[in-house]
């Protein structure tokens, strides 16, 4: 297939740079095709030949709350500015639904797939790049269309009720806001390790114990969900950072603590007062732990910081802190991470089903 080099070219490079940080593992082989199960409800009409559900690659993680390995089969897809539309978009989620629908009882696909020991599900994820990075339309914009000055109606938007999502499964959508946003995270990771204030692996991510919903597994550092990636905010626990002298000795380069990555505008005020109030109800904030807040949102208010600061006044005055408890919240870090964008591919992926 011509679209095979581009392909794995951006799924080697999703896979290493990406999704490893978030403590994915890449499962099984890539590009491959499994046969349908439902040739009668998914092959196309004029097709003549046997029908097969495409695989580009796919991801796997242990869900902490479920206490279940999630395999997400992923399609990868690719475009310019120009080049995609509702129509496309539509497509591709017609066509992953019907492949998580016949993954999930296929042989073929569990001999190459289903490799973790344990209870698990399959589902779909649709992973979208803008490889020019020229396009500043919403992505949700396909889905919920406005109608423009002048025009009659709407544009054509993705009609939900034509994708033939079985019962009990699921489509993730990764669009290219979201893929700047966890590339930001990465790279300051990243910047953060080799600065050494931040471990290399020695880290993961926070979940909360909640009314109705329990952590059910013994992992010290956890994944993140897709869930947890798409939420306004992720809170990572790591260990502290150490180094050894010549002499043998270990040095604490940094303590241990939480980083929090944030992902929404911060228009107000009310913004980090409602963070704030959810760290101390997680019981991150204790007047203990190392907090630094990082925000990591591609479109941020130009009055992000004052309304951070604001927020911090008013947290401690509604609550009537003590002169301790104000100089531990104001110890948290607060800092401003540089957008980062990267060009996976230069080529178009095929959106043709």
């Amino acid at each position: 297939m011509a679209e095979n080099g581009p392909i794995e070219r951006v799924a080697n490079i999703v896979s290493s740079k990406l999704f490893s940080k978030f403590k994915w593992k890449q499962v099984g082989p890539l590009n491959q095709d499994f046969p349908c199960r439902k040739e009668d409800e998914h092959k196309p009409k004029t097709k003549t030949q046997s029908h097969t559900h495409p695989v580009d690659i796919v991801f796997a993680y242990k869900d902490p709350y479920l206490n279940r390995v999630v395999y997400l089969n992923t399609d990868l897809k690719s475009y310019s500015k120009t080049s995609i539309n509702s129509s496309k978009v539509e497509g591709a989620l017609k066509s992953l639904a019907h492949t998580i629908d016949c993954a999930s009882n296929s042989p073929q696909w569990k001999t190459k797939y289903d490799i973790i020991h344990g209870p698990s599900e399959v589902r779909g994820m649709l992973f979208v790049y803008n490889h020019d990075n020229l396009s500043t339309k919403d992505f949700y914009e396909f889905f919920y269309p406005t109608k423009k000055d002048g025009a009659k109606r709407k544009p054509a938007s993705v009609k939900l009720d034509r994708i033939e999502l079985p019962k009990n499964k699921q489509i993730h959508l990764i669009e290219p806001s979201l893929i700047t946003y966890m590339m930001t995270v990465v790279s300051d990771m990243n910047e953060m390790t080799a600065e050494k204030v931040f471990p290399s692996d020695r880290y993961g991510f926070y979940y909360p114990e909640l009314t109705l919903h329990k952590v059910l597994v013994s992992d010290e550092f956890l994944p993140a969900t897709i869930e947890l990636i798409s939420a306004p905010f992720m809170i990572l626990k790591h260990d502290k950072v150490i180094e050894y002298t010549a002499g043998g000795e270990v040095n604490e380069l940094y303590p241990e603590g939480f980083v929090v990555y944030y992902n929404r505008r911060g228009e107000e005020d009310l913004e980090f007062l409602y963070l704030l109030d959810t760290l101390s109800k997680y019981q991150v904030l204790n007047r203990r732990n190392k907090i630094r807040i990082r925000v990591a949102s591609e479109k941020r208010s130009a009055s992000i910081r004052s309304n951070y600061e604001r927020a911090l006044e008013k947290y401690a005055f509604d609550w009537g802190y003590d002169e301790s408890a104000v100089e531990y919240l104001k110890s948290i870090e607060f800092h401003i991470v540089p957008t980062t964008k990267e060009f996976y591919c230069t080529e178009e992926i095929s959106w043709e089903i």
